[in-house]
């Protein structure tokens, strides 16, 4: 099963790609709904690297959702920046499905990028049955990061996320 995206966001491709390596932008775009927590003593690094960086996430800040592992690795195709996130979940929801998130960035004008946002989640008969939330909550994320695009502003400048 799957949820997604296409989104026109309001800022330049480098901008939303440096966004996207930001882990305050993984937190705004889903809060208040899913709040995310770095699971590492460290908190959260100031960018995504390709090592797996473990969180937990719950539901409005209340009801856990699990643990589970961000694991970026990028790369060009035609033109498009593309994120892939394969974590593995290790506790409760997250660990009861297969995931293979991906995100990709192509400019959309000037000033303007087309954000293709696209989860795919196996969770056997359960999928049924998390389907809807995860569409509120993909519905949640292209609101939010369609007010947060016109604030950011690159790592150069530290782009606001909140």
């Amino acid at each position: 099963m799957h949820v997604q995206l296409k989104l026109r966001l309001a800022c330049p491709v480098d901008v939303a790609t440096d966004a996207l390596r930001d882990p305050r932008v993984m937190v705004a775009v889903t809060k208040p709904l899913v709040v995310y927590r770095s699971e590492s003593p460290s908190g959260f690094p100031d960018r995504w690297t390709e090592e797996a960086h473990p969180v937990s996430a719950s539901i409005l800040g209340v009801l856990p959702l699990g643990s589970t592992h961000v694991d970026l690795d990028w790369h060009e195709r035609d033109g498009a920046w593309i994120q892939r996130d394969t974590g593995h979940g290790t506790s409760g929801q997250f660990a009861r499905m297969r995931i293979n998130h991906r995100m990709a960035v192509v400019p959309d004008g000037p000033g303007h990028t087309l954000l293709r946002d696209r989860l795919e989640f196996h969770a056997g008969p359960l999928g049924l049955l998390l389907w809807p939330g995860l569409w509120a909550t993909w519905q949640w994320r292209a609101l939010r990061m369609k007010a947060l695009a016109p604030t950011w502003r690159g790592a150069s400048t530290h782009p606001k996320h909140a």
